[in-house]
């Protein structure tokens, strides 16, 4: 039976109709060879990536996602423990005010108390907002059973020092300036982390999410990382082609969290998409056919692809969670700048219209509160978490290997 993380029961309410995006496209591309020659890298331009978030946010979306392809800097693929997603999620995080933030964090190279303490720091800096995805580890391109169970493991011990249940002396500790200090012995250098005195400012600054637990989200690309998703996350990417097949996909992670002993119903299922909208169908399936010329007939990762315009998308969307198939969508814009105008324009008014979201409150809410999330504590929604020390557990590295595919 895979691992459970318990959460504290609620009064159920219904499930709100989730639309997010992945906005990973906006981080740094390094250079990569097509048929037309050199690319060359792409630098991060950061005016642009915050001008984007907001775009998203002051149109009304759930969440941003941005997932282990993120990165700030070209050519940074063979770095491994790298913390970019969650940097740059906690720093666009001050000109948001609704949208959920959800970063990627590696699991195989980062300790887990400063993958909780990055996501933590979102959550501050969002004031509740922050999610956190299990990564694979850097050039990984599978998710086998050896990286689900470590990420299994991960995901507990994160969630423990979010709740405040990580104790030791060897909590991960921070100066003055925010910088962290860890113990590091090897052949190229070696460091000792400075310890502040227990209970010191230094070590406590702002240790806790606002939201105690931030919602934990998994990207379900192969077998291994159903069981995975059905007892450690709150959210599950899947990638679906058909509504019959993501149904019987929803299906087996609802029933597969019950036997995980927790209640299906505090678990979002969102649909991934590649989108491509114009103001008619041929408009949108030209421009689809320009963009898999240039990047290629892969381009959509294998997502379902919705080419047409914001009224097909809206349509679609309800569509799918009418039958069953989905909680919501997260939608990877084909062109960052066109499609989500189109989005937050479009496709976000059509559903307000029609009834199917409500508008976007300007009160504050928790990113578990836009989800329909039960808490994770009587208080979580209410106040900030008392600061609670982190402790790091054992790493083991994740080995590449085959990985059957999804068969739903």
């Amino acid at each position: 039976m895979p691992y459970s993380l318990p959460l504290t029961p609620t009064t159920s309410t219904p499930s709100p109709l989730v639309v997010g995006v992945d906005l990973t496209a906006a981080g740094a591309r390094p250079g990569v060879h097509r048929a037309r020659g050199i690319v060359q890298p792409r630098s991060f331009d950061a005016e642009r990536f915050v001008q984007l978030v907001r775009t998203a946010d002051d149109g009304g979306l759930d969440l941003v996602t941005l997932d282990e392809g993120f990165l700030l800097h070209p050519g940074r693929r063979q770095v491994t423990g790298r913390l970019d997603a969650a940097v740059a999620a906690a720093r666009v995080a001050p000109h948001t005010t609704r949208a959920g933030l959800v970063a990627a964090v590696d699991t195989a190279h980062v300790d887990p108390a400063h993958v909780a303490q990055a996501v933590a720091r979102v959550d501050q800096a969002s004031s509740g907002r922050a999610g956190w995805q299990v990564g694979l580890p850097a050039g990984a391109v599978v998710q086998d059973d050896a990286w689900a169970g470590q990420a299994r493991g991960v995901a507990a011990q994160v969630v423990r020092h979010w709740d405040g249940g990580a104790t030791g002396d060897t909590a991960v500790a921070v100066d003055d300036e925010g910088r962290f200090r860890v113990d590091h012995d090897g052949v190229r250098f070696a460091v000792r982390r400075h310890r502040p005195a227990e209970g010191g400012a230094a070590e406590r600054r702002g240790a806790g999410p606002r939201q105690v637990r931030p919602p934990v989200v998994v990207s379900v690309r192969s077998e291994a990382a159903i069981d995975l998703a059905a007892g450690t996350a709150d959210v599950v990417r899947v990638a679906a082609t058909a509504p019959a097949r993501a149904v019987r996909l929803r299906s087996r992670l609802r029933d597969a969290a019950e036997a995980a002993g927790r209640d299906p119903d505090t678990l979002r299922v969102l649909t991934e998409a590649y989108v491509v909208l114009a103001e008619d169908r041929d408009g949108a399936h030209a421009r689809l056919e320009l963009v898999e010329a240039l990047e290629g007939p892969e381009v959509s990762g294998g997502l379902l692809v919705v080419a047409g315009t914001p009224d097909d998308l809206a349509e679609t969307i309800v569509g799918w969670r009418d039958t069953g198939a989905s909680d919501g969508f997260l939608l990877r814009p084909s062109s960052l700048g066109p499609d989500l105008d189109a989005l937050v324009d479009g496709v976000l008014p059509r559903l307000v219209r029609d009834g199917e979201r409500e508008v976007a409150s300007p009160a504050p809410r928790t990113l578990r509160a836009t989800l329909g999330l039960p808490s994770a504590l009587p208080s979580a929604e209410a106040a900030t978490a008392s600061d609670a020390p982190t402790t790091p557990i054992g790493r083991a590295g994740a080995r590449r290997g085959a990985s059957r595919l999804v068969d739903a």
